[in-house]
């Protein structure tokens, strides 16, 4: 049965192969050569097709429907080639230049078939008990890829939580129909190196390396095809062409829609209710839907849903840049070795595709269209936008430009560090502010010998408001390859906007690292307003890293600042520093250690809203813990009588008589969340003698942070004030003091301003941590008798937080106790 079918395969791939106008027109020029030419060029042909038929299955079984991929794309690439070239060009071409574009219409997708090894290995499904070293390498290489997407793989945790396992489950295929995609092109040459490595020739010439190449060609940049020789030699007076086989492929490859993926219109279809057919998508991208010749494309459907014509429309659009690229590439074809006419590869090609018959299906009653298509998305108003991030509703306060100026610099650096850690190198990272006046103006400078940027950079997300490199495949390939572990402070994208709320000039040298002594071209550039066209020049900076100056307005938050305040109003901005930063205001420098947060301590927070009293006890605890990503101390307010702790205090006075009235003179403190109160009865004698009872309510203590997230400071209390709304803020049963920051891996999401954070499960846990390592260093610190009367007190208060933290405080385990995940070291 197995026999029959594997018959019925290759008879199915014969006769298709033989009803090809390639194919026939190759048989034809072989049949005037002697009859082994003949032979040995149909063998090859047949067993390269059906090779690939059968290994295409492959794709199927692992892409599922979502890769919109089949074998039958190879046929319509070689029916599609038919079409893209002319009749009379096509009369002209060599026979290997015939046998490797029938070629490569079947192999050029050949890498989107892994085999079942690669995958299990990929999936973590090893043939034995352990995994051997090739399958371990597998897996890793698909665990890297997997963490560019991190916020994927949290929502496919967060779907598998919620019990959503059919969503979590196209997800994850999604995730391996990706990284199959991604690699697919090497994958391509890996399968033609190991498994027809001196197959492809013609007569006595090896064509296996240049078949390679056009193969993982089409999946490069169109003109790197540029690079390939017009005129390889293959026997006397035979040539080929490699840039027009390559441009050949590439049209004929993408006119079939570029099925190796799925539209991004469409996926965000899939997990919503009303969900797209993506068979209904196949069936619109048939082959029968074009018109094709070398002098027109026209592309014709009748859609039932308007994010099929959205789809249409996305790859029309990629067609034309397509064809405007390779048009580019064969007309640039020459061959200034050989005297020989090009002339019958530089083929027209259509400026664009005709898309005027790409329209809704009627409906057959009314013979009205079933949707009214407009290409209508989510759009944002640049100079709105604009002003919404630059006013008060987002940054507010103007000194935020140097904040983000900094944290830019600090995460450049740490890039920086890492890639030198991973060749073995020294590096010491170097951050300058520097503020001086300069030809009347006030300037404000920030130097940084980090990795910098280059011209590719600075398109893709320098200049793109809400494009951040630290968010970006870039970014998560880099982290990868050198085995970063620290957390980015920047993420967002859009502080650079900040700069404009202080200056209306911004200048900028940069010069980015590439790698290990290879640096790229160095760039200057110039900005005169948040509309201004970036002037950019050649710069001669001779060390990566950037420098960004901004010529201040002549009212600037700094201005008015002595040199002493503009100092500390830095180190506030960067209370622990990863290294040493250099600060320079006019003629006055100082060196910011990364040490000082260690002089900073939660005594220094006190003021007003903490006094001394007899009956609060303070006790000063060290927080700082590696695993749980906490540095600092903090101050814990405790009611107190007798030296052990009660819940309150009542002191009650005699009675007392005046003028005929008994007045009752009392007292009483007590714990309230975050702070403790005290309310007094007393009595008051006025100017004319009269006499008035009154009550009063005041803290004598309140809870008051100074807290930063990875050395940044975050400019809000982390307590919450009374009436206050915000879910992410601490309400404890007791007061407290606290310094802290938070390094390594650890981290919470903010808001775009960074002015509040997001309540999460990034916030839960750190909630839960924080109160678990203060009620522990608590019962470390007190005795037995003091800690167990507290507990009593704090479970009175019925914070649910805490009570359950108290009831496993004495394990090793539990509900409460810290996350337990490797922080990295402290920052």
């Amino acid at each position: 049965m197995e026999e029959t079918t594997k018959s019925n395969l290759i008879n199915e791939v014969s006769a298709r192969l033989c009803e090809s106008l390639l194919y026939k027109e190759l048989t034809d020029k072989c049949s005037l050569e002697d009859d082994s030419v003949l032979s040995s060029v149909k063998s090859l042909i047949f067993n390269a097709a059906n090779y690939a038929h059968h290994r295409a299955k492959l794709v199927i079984r692992y892409m599922k429907e979502y890769t919109l991929h089949d074998s039958d794309h190879f046929f319509r690439v070689l029916y599609l080639m038919e079409r893209i070239i002319p009749k009379e060009t096509m009369e002209k071409l060599s026979i290997p230049e015939l046998m490797l574009l029938i070629l490569t219409a079947f192999f050029h997708d050949i890498g989107m078939a892994p085999s079942e090894r690669e995958v299990c290995s990929w999936l973590k499904k090893f043939e034995g008990e352990e995994p051997t070293e090739w399958e371990q390498e597998e897996h890793e290489k698909f665990q890297l890829y997997k963490n560019c997407f991190p916020e994927k793989l949290e929502k496919i945790d967060n779907l598998k939580k919620q019990k959503k396992h059919s969503i979590a489950s196209i997800l994850e295929d999604y995730l391996v129909a990706e990284y199959i995609r991604s690699t697919h092109a090497q994958r391509a040459r890996e399968i033609i190196s190991d498994e027809w490595a001196e197959s492809i020739k013609f007569k006595d010439v090896d064509l296996t390396s240049e078949f390679a190449t056009l193969c993982f060609s089409h999946n490069e940049n169109t003109l790197e095809l540029l690079k390939l020789d017009a005129s390889f030699p293959c026997g006397q007076d035979t040539y080929v062409c490699l840039p027009f086989i390559g441009v050949i492929l590439r049209l004929a490859d993408i006119l079939d829609f570029d099925a190796k993926r799925t539209p991004a219109v469409l996926f965000s279809h899939l997990t919503i209710r009303n969900s797209i057919s993506l068979g209904e998508w196949q069936k619109h991208r048939s082959i029968q839907s074009w018109t094709i010749s070398s002098k027109y494309i026209a592309f014709s459907a009748r859609c039932n849903h308007p994010a099929i014509e959205a789809s249409i429309r996305e790859f029309c659009d990629q067609i034309d840049e397509e064809l405007k690229n390779c048009s580019l590439v064969l007309s640039n074809i020459k061959d200034i070795n050989r005297n020989r006419s090009l002339n019958h590869y530089k083929i027209p090609l259509p400026p664009q595709v005709d898309r005027s018959k790409i329209e809704a299906k009627k409906e057959i009653r009314t013979g009205e269209p079933k949707y009214i298509y407009r290409d209508t998305q989510f759009s944002l108003s640049k100079n709105q936008v604009v002003d919404l991030l630059m006013g008060t509703k987002l940054y507010g306060n103007t000194e935020i430009a140097l904040r983000e100026l900094i944290q830019n610099s600090i995460d450049a650096c740490m890039v920086s560090a890492a890639m030198h850690e991973t060749w073995g190198e020294s590096y010491t990272p170097k951050i300058v502010v520097r503020f001086y006046t300069e030809n009347g103006d006030d300037c404000l400078e920030v130097y940084d010998n980090g990795i910098g940027m280059n011209q590719d950079i600075i398109d893709k997300y320098y200049s793109k408001i809400g494009s951040s490199y630290y968010k970006s495949r870039d970014f998560y390939d880099l982290r990868a390859k050198v085995n970063m572990t620290f957390t980015p402070i920047s993420r967002f994208g859009i502080g650079i906007l900040s700069v404009f709320m202080v200056s209306d000039v911004l200048i900028v040298n940069t010069r980015r690292l590439i790698d290990r002594y290879e640096f790229d071209n160095p760039i200057d550039l110039s900005v005169e307003g948040q509309d201004s066209i970036f002037y950019i020049r050649k710069g001669n900076r001779k060390e990566p890293g950037t420098t960004t100056k901004l010529i201040l307005r002549e009212k600037n938050p700094w201005s008015r600042l002595t040199i002493i305040e503009f100092i500390q109003s830095v180190k506030k901005i960067i209370s622990n520093p990863p290294f040493n930063i250099e600060i320079e205001a006019k003629k006055e420098k100082i060196i910011h250690s990364k040490n000082s947060f260690n002089n900073f301590s939660p005594h220094d927070l006190k003021d007003y809203t903490w006094t001394s009293h007899n009956n609060v006890k303070e006790i000063l605890i060290n927080i700082n813990d590696k695993s749980l990503g906490f540095r600092g101390s903090a101050i814990i307010g405790i009611i107190e009588q007798n030296n052990l702790p009660v819940a309150n205090i009542e002191v009650l006075s005699k009675e007392v008589e005046l003028d005929g009235v008994n007045y009752v003179l009392s007292m009483e403190i007590y714990y309230r969340e975050n702070r403790i109160e005290k309310d007094s009865n007393s009595i008051e004698v006025n100017d004319d003698g009269s006499i008035e009872s009154s009550s009063t309510s005041d803290y004598i203590v309140k809870s008051k942070s100074f807290f930063s997230i990875h050395g940044i400071q975050f400019p809000a209390d982390i307590f919450a004030n009374y009436g206050d709304k915000e879910r992410a803020k601490l309400r404890w049963p007791i007061p407290a003091l606290i310094v802290l920051d938070i390094v390594g891996l650890r981290d919470l999401d903010l808001n775009s301003a960074r002015t509040e954070i997001i309540y999460n499960e990034k916030w839960l846990n750190f909630e839960n941590d924080l109160a678990f390592i203060i009620l522990k260093k608590l019962s470390e610190k007190l005795s037995v008798d003091y800690w167990g009367k507290l507990k009593k007190i704090i479970n009175k208060s019925k914070n649910k937080l805490f009570a359950d933290i108290l009831e496993n405080i004495d394990k090793d385990d539990g509900v409460n106790t810290p996350t337990k995940i490797e922080l990295g070291k402290f920052i």
